[in-house]
């Protein structure tokens, strides 16, 4: 069972609240029922990996006759929609050993450059494409929409669709669970009517599961739309192989299921034929995913990679109840087991990359360094729930799970909410955080998925010391604290943020996204909702604004716009 997924279900018992959420309005009304590509291109077009002189174009090629071993594909690049002049083309096979997948290294390319793509196949053309490459020297600002956590049995995908319509942003920014894995078994009921369930229908462990998956989700119009309009830059998270993974295995994963590294194997295979990014060199292996980009003189962007490289297995804090409980239990958890510093986040190798990264962007002046991120990085521990429940409320989950009475005996002794977090590898943390003030790098700017809501947090080492903002983003359409928490949802959020002092906003009501803008001097970031996920049709709003400055040595959350009176007060450390 998703170890996440069993706590907000029994929060959801515990504090007793209806089904439905609390969902902002707004005037943008819109419908993601829009036209999709299909016949030769039925999985549409993308790019990514933007450089200054290149980027990543793809596509997937549906035969007309399967049985043809390469099919040749051409492409072309334009600096005008109407194709007037060709800047760069070519062709090359969608070949049966890639799954009909085609993906093109466009290089000689300008910087900072619009350009626009297409392919062509026989005598049918695929819908055209825009992009653009990384600028190069003095630059002005960057706008970037950062999503995660897109389920297709859980909900439309009207945060892709929003995007697609909202301007003209330099690129998307996918901070994993692009897809899940699960059977349908865990489709909720408006999906399931809608006959909105997973293809396979059984849970994906082979290659040829991860692909027909991956193909199923490429065949949305609204995923389809945005990757058409801007470039991408993604990373997985656990979905994409199996729930929880690490180096060594998954919570997902079972001995009948086969040898682990064969599934992982066969995951990022299907990922790396089925995403615009650039393969990790020839030398390393496929779980080498993090990699830089240069917005010239503004912004060094790093992305990680924190599961399937070095990350070790991830603690479950109710295994431990009878040690914790005890007589000097808790430290003797905390220093034996949560802080064993032979337990791996992203590995020594790469914390050394990131370090070298954001030292020699600080040394070049640049004001940002941004990283782009799985899980939580800031801290964050289980509020007291004791005076919050009582003994109906445990009796009636109990019935669903035995070890709801550990769950809520443990909440009192600050210990992590999500232990398959950052916070669940304090010692790496630490580790990272190091090296980073070591090379003088104390204002990192993070950027977060995977958890279904909405963050502004203050980065703190174990001394306090300032390393940054974190921003989480909230899911495209996975299921939010809401839907188990219902009316309480609010209220829960507030005792969140006032256990957590380094928690400055935290909304887990709704689906949605960041809009993120980067100038020299300041960064102004919107949190997009929508106020359903479980019909096309849908409205967005702003649910809330803030700004990120530079300070002497690193960054402050400031500008709060939007908040309720109570998150207003406690965004500014009052009733604490």
């Amino acid at each position: 069972m998703d170890y996440k997924l069993t706590r907000r279900m029994a929060l959801g018992a515990l504090l007793g609240g209806s089904a439905a959420a609390c969902t902002p309005q707004g005037p943008e009304e819109y419908s993601s029922e829009r036209g999709r590509a299909g016949g030769t291109f039925a999985h549409g077009i993308a790019s990514g990996d933007p450089l200054t002189d290149r980027v990543i174009l793809w596509t997937r090629i549906t035969p007309e006759d399967p049985r043809i071993d390469d099919i040749p594909v051409s492409w072309e690049i334009s600096d005008s929609k109407a194709f007037t002049t060709v800047i760069s083309s070519g062709e090359v096979p969608a070949s049966k050993a890639k799954n009909r997948t085609v993906k093109v290294d466009a290089g000689g390319l300008n910087s900072g450059t619009e350009y626009f793509y297409r392919f062509k196949s026989g005598e049918q053309t695929s819908p055209i494409g825009r992009t653009k490459t990384l600028p190069d020297g003095a630059v002005e600002n960057v706008r970037f929409a950062v999503v995660s956590c897109s389920n297709w049995q859980q909900g439309y995908f009207n945060v892709y669709d929003h995007i697609a319509r909202s301007g003209e942003f330099d690129a998307i920014l996918h901070l994993g669970d692009y897809y899940y894995e699960y059977d349908t078994s865990k489709a909720n009921d408006a999906m399931t009517q809608a006959g909105r369930l997973h293809e396979p229908r059984h849970e994906i462990v082979t290659l040829d599961d991860y692909r027909i998956r991956h193909a199923q989700y490429r065949s949305d119009p609204g995923l389809q739309a945005v990757t058409s309009q801007m470039p991408v830059i993604a990373i997985w998270d656990d979905h994409e192989s199996s729930n929880d993974s690490w180096r060594d295995g998954a919570e997902n994963h079972t001995s009948d299921e086969g040898d682990w590294d064969d599934r992982k194997q066969a995951a990022m295979r299907a990922y790396y034929e089925w995403m615009p990014i650039r393969d990790p060199e020839p030398s390393k292996g496929k779980e080498f995913l993090y990699r830089a980009f240069e917005w010239g003189d503004l912004l060094t962007l790093c992305t990680t990679e924190t599961r399937l490289l070095a990350r070790g297995e991830p603690v479950i804090i109710e295994d431990h109840y009878d040690l914790i409980t005890s007589e000097g239990g808790l430290e003797k958890f905390q220093n034996e087991i949560l802080n064993d510093p032979n337990r791996n986040m992203m590995g020594q190798d790469q914390i050394d990359w990131i370090t070298n990264q954001f030292s020699k962007s600080k040394d070049a002046g640049k004001p940002w360094r941004l990283l782009a991120n799985q899980v939580l990085l800031g801290r964050l521990i289980t509020p007291d729930l004791s005076p919050h429940v009582n003994e109906s409320a445990i009796e009636s989950i109990e019935k669903q799970w035995a070890g709801i009475r550990d769950f809520v005996g443990l909440s009192s002794y600050g210990l992590p909410v999500y232990p398959d977090s950052w916070d669940g590898y304090p010692v790496a943390r630490e580790r990272f955080y190091s090296s980073l003030q070591q090379a003088g790098v104390e204002d990192i700017l993070v950027v977060t998925g995977d958890s279904h809501e909405f963050w502004a947090n203050d980065l703190t080492n174990d001394a306090g010391d300032k390393m940054g903002v974190e921003l989480g983003t909230t899911s495209v359409s996975s299921d939010t604290l809401a839907v188990f928490l219902g009316d309480a949802t609010e209220d829960y959020a507030l005792l969140m943020t006032q256990t957590n002092k380094d928690v400055r906003y935290y909304d887990p009501l709704t689906s949605g996204y960041l809009d993120l803008t980067l100038t020299p001097r300041r960064a102004e970031v919107r949190m997009i909702s929508v106020d359903t996920t479980h019909k096309p049709e849908y409205t967005a709003v702003e649910s809330a604004k803030f700004s990120v400055v530079p300070t002497a040595d690193s960054l402050k959350l400031t500008s709060p716009s939007g908040l309720k009176v109570k998150q207003h007060a406690l965004f500014h450390g009052i009733g604490d």
